[in-house]
């Protein structure tokens, strides 16, 4: 039985790197218009996921299972999807996958919608420097909340899919960038094999004419156009996707479905098709009006950033780091005791007197009542800065490094990093939100804690 989709959200990063930079940068006359999303030094598919996780209804994170689609995995062995669950203080009773490849995104939306539960699809996609696959890549990540409920946004009428053989795209493991089959032969190949599944799906639904909108993720531009202009009658979302996000890997599918659901109404069907390395497509009815103000971006973005930023944020191009103490390697036995406290931001409230305790604490430093805390969560409360501090010496990839003291709506303060700002765009006083973002990488392994950032839209 397939599931309703209940909610959905997309999360883009708040950085863009324009296309002439890239070209200006490498000597190189045509490399495109428009810009692409830039996920920022700190974040990475798990974050990003975790950030399209926390748009979602608190429903999201008490589901019975997470799959989690990615083409650039932080870990290998280790589940990304318990880090994601962990991070949005999801049940550790959730079963969590990892779903790994270019189409892993279409496959998560298709498990997902059959099982129920949250599918979300986050990815950092590039490709060598000068490229098309760097220029035409992009950042970003989108979650979806299957299940059933009278208050859903769609309707799955329809899921069809071609597993191929095809090596159009390829990347073993320790490559940096894929090796790419001639785009005739993938053209060919993937064409006859799309028209095939948007056949079936059509048939199934009893669909007459063309669908209101249809969107097509596919690495290689002109082909996601072809297949469109084929299958589509409305290309606005797929053109503004393409010039001011970018072809987002395993998210792609994912962030284009849910900027056509943004723009549409009540009664339109929508038509996602996937076209990398495996063929997908699924056909949605329309049951609530979107929301165009969403339509054009998530989040803060518009951040500028320049190429040798981007390349070191990726880790190609290696900078003089300053002559500071190296940090400690995560120590997996403190990460289990202060689960709560590192992933989930918990910290502890009083019973006896009320105060909030950020890390928690047996015993209240107000009252001095012992172990009569209970859990009190603070990463979705509202916060505001009270003070900041802008440190041009601790080593960072995007200097300089800021830190400010956090106050919470309901109680609580404590210290924090702070990103996606500069010096002079904050104030104390200004409102901030909480973002889980990686702090350094060091012994082969990323570590991660809670930093604020400016709240896009806020103000004193």
């Amino acid at each position: 039985m397939t599931a309703r989709l209940l909610a959905y959200a997309s999360y883009r990063p708040a950085h863009e790197l324009s296309r002439a930079a890239i070209g200006a940068a490498l000597g190189m006359a045509q490399v495109g218009a428009g810009v692409r999303a830039v996920a920022g030094f700190d974040e990475d598919p798990i974050t990003m996921a975790v950030g399209a996780i926390r748009r979602l209804p608190p429903a999201a994170r008490r589901t019975d299972w997470l799959y989690f689609a990615t083409s650039s995995p932080v870990f290998l062995d280790k589940t990304n999807a318990a880090f994601v669950q962990a991070a949005v203080g999801g049940s550790q009773e959730a079963l969590t996958l990892d779903v790994c490849g270019l189409s892993s995104g279409f496959a998560a939306l298709a498990c997902a919608s059959a099982t129920g539960g949250t599918a979300v699809l986050s990815d950092l996609h590039t490709g060598r420097p000068g490229s098309t696959a760097e220029s035409e890549g992009g950042d970003g990540a989108a979650a979806f909340l299957f299940g059933d409920g009278d208050t859903a946004v769609a309707d799955v009428v329809a899921i069809c899919s071609r597993s191929l053989d095809l090596m159009d795209r390829w990347r073993v493991p320790g490559q940096r960038f894929a090796h790419v089959a001639e785009e005739r032969l993938i053209a060919s190949v993937h064409g006859a094999a799309v028209d095939d599944v948007v056949a079936e799906v059509t048939g199934a639904a009893g669909l007459d004419g063309l669908p209101v909108r249809t969107v097509v993720a596919a690495p290689d531009r002109r082909l996601a156009a072809t297949i469109s202009a084929r299958w589509g009658r409305d290309s606005a979302v797929q053109t503004w996707h393409r010039d001011h996000v970018g072809y987002c890997g395993a998210a792609d599918v994912g962030q284009l479905t849910a900027s056509a659901l943004d723009r549409s109404a009540a009664g339109d069907t929508i038509l996602v098709i996937s076209a990398a390395s495996s063929v997908g497509a699924m056909l949605l009815r329309v049951l609530r009006d979107g929301h165009p103000a969403n339509a054009e971006g998530s989040g803060r973005r518009g951040r500028p950033v320049s190429y040798p930023d981007f390349l070191a944020w990726r880790g190609w191009l290696d900078r003089e780091p300053p002559r500071r103490p190296d940090h400690a390697a995560p120590f997996p036995a403190a990460f289990h005791r202060n689960r709560d406290w590192k992933f989930a931001l918990t910290g502890s409230r009083c019973q006896a007197c009320g105060a909030v305790w950020l890390p928690p604490q047996r015993m209240c430093g107000s009252c001095h009542a012992l172990d009569s805390v209970v859990p009190h969560p603070v990463a979705d409360c509202p916060a505001r800065l009270v003070a900041l501090t802008t440190d041009g010496i601790t080593g960072s990839l995007a200097p300089p490094a800021m830190a400010g003291v956090v106050d919470f709506d309901g109680g609580g303060r404590m210290s924090a990093s702070l990103t996606d700002t500069s010096p002079g765009e904050l104030e104390p006083g200004d409102p901030v939100q909480m973002v889980f973002r990686r702090t350094w990488a060091d012994h082969g392994a990323p570590d991660y804690f809670w930093k604020g950032r400016p709240l896009p839209g806020g103000g004193r």
